[in-house]
């Protein structure tokens, strides 16, 4: 039986912003406690899932008359930094999209998420975004046939949202959709050994054929302009946003948290170093007082780049301009590539011993650079996208689903 099926509703009111949190940061050590085994399996624990669901923390930004709280993404992002704080990334990512894709679920036409969530409204969802397989139109819906790589959580999901391209003439691009199927028509692949995030279980999906009903699918351009099937149904702004430039944070959140983990795991622990051959505490070493205050000072300013970004975004949630959209996408990026810089600085001065597998310093440096790989958070784009809109030059074509 899968970790979610036949979970019930959620009972009683909604929690606050801030009990959601306090249930993230009861999580954490939890987390942290299986971190290594975590890696050695490649998989975050069962364990670790059943307790993110009983959290109710899957419901965050899910629709209220689904069972869902509908809390703003700062909430989310809030949580997504205490679970990244247990050092253990897979798990502060794994479970972190388990609540985002809930809310991509929203954009769908009101027959998708009746399909999911009357059966029950926890079930976890796990995504394939690249298109890398083939998808024919076909009667009342698609054919999906190929491999999709990249399915962070599958072992534990019920459902994956799963892109593909249509290509219709006339159009200059192809229409990016995306298409829910459930993992019962999906064979999984154990192809994901990985040097950062690798115990999130990103197995590769592979398709035969499989059917997918119209109403089961979006496209992802109807994300991005805010205009989704879903956004018409769900009222709440937070799902009426440009999907892109609001949900980036997703991906910082995770990387937040590690930072801040990492850090405060470097600092307790040298307290404890000495030189090896003259026994000088390293604490007392002036280069590193001095190294441990600019990234302290570094990891501050992307978080508060992305809580500015926030504040962006909540005054021009519905009708968001374009000057807006990119702007949202270059602090995202920014911040992410800051808590990079950050984490490369720290692994450097933790030395040899920073390196071995026991000690998350090096462990969040891996994780933190994987999240930072993510194609949405590729620096390059949004820059590029900022720069010609600060010249009115208009987007790169190139680039249509940011």
């Amino acid at each position: 039986m899968s970790v979610a099926e036949a979970r019930p509703a959620a009972a009683g009111g909604v929690p606050s912003a801030e009990e959601l949190i306090g249930r993230a940061k009861a999580l954490a050590p939890k987390l942290r406690e299986r971190a290594v085994r975590a890696e050695r399996e490649r998989n975050i624990p069962r364990e670790t899932v059943e307790e993110y669901l009983d959290s109710g923390l899957i419901h965050t930004l899910q629709p209220r008359r689904w069972g869902g709280y509908e809390h703003d993404h700062e909430t989310a992002f809030d949580i997504a930094i205490e679970l990244g704080r247990s050092t253990c990334g897979s798990s502060a990512w794994c479970l972190n999209y388990l609540a985002d894709h809930a809310c991509i679920l929203s954009h769908f036409p009101e027959e998708a998420q009746h399909d999911v969530w009357s059966r029950n409204n926890a079930a976890c969802i796990a995504t394939s975004a690249k298109p890398t397989g083939k998808v024919t139109v076909a009667s009342g819906g698609y054919r999906l046939d190929g491999r999709w790589a990249w399915c962070s959580g599958l072992r534990h999901s019920q459902w994956i949202m799963i892109g593909g391209l249509i290509h219709r003439e006339g159009d200059h691009h192809p229409d990016m959709r995306l298409f829910l199927v459930p993992t019962t028509g999906v064979t999984q692949e154990d192809t994901w050994y990985c040097a950062g995030l690798s115990a999130t279980g990103s197995n590769t999906s592979v398709l035969d054929n499989v059917f997918v009903p119209e109403h089961r699918s979006v496209s992802f351009s109807t994300l991005r302009d805010a205009c989704s099937p879903g956004s018409r149904i769900n009222a709440n702004p937070i799902y009426r946003t440009p999907f892109i430039a609001v949900h980036s944070y997703a991906l910082l959140g995770p990387a937040m948290g590690l930072a801040r983990g990492a850090y405060a795991d470097f600092v307790q622990w040298t307290k404890a170093r000495y030189l090896t051959y003259t026994q000088l505490a390293i604490a007392q070493h002036v280069p590193v007082q001095i190294k441990i205050a600019e990234i302290g000072a570094q990891i501050d300013a992307a978080e508060l780049l992305a809580r500015r970004a926030f504040v962006t975004a909540r005054a021009d949630y519905t009708g968001m301009s374009m000057e807006t959209r990119t702007l949202l996408r270059r602090d995202w990026t920014y911040a992410l590539r800051m808590l990079r810089e950050a984490m490369d600085a720290l692994v450097k001065i933790s030395g040899s011993s920073g390196l071995m597998d026991d000690n998350p310093v090096q462990r969040c440096w891996r994780d933190v650079h994987a999240i930072s790989s993510h194609v949405v958070m590729n620096w390059d784009v949004p820059a590029e996208n900022f720069g010609r809109s600060e010249f009115g030059l208009g987007l790169n074509p190139a680039y249509p689903m940011f």
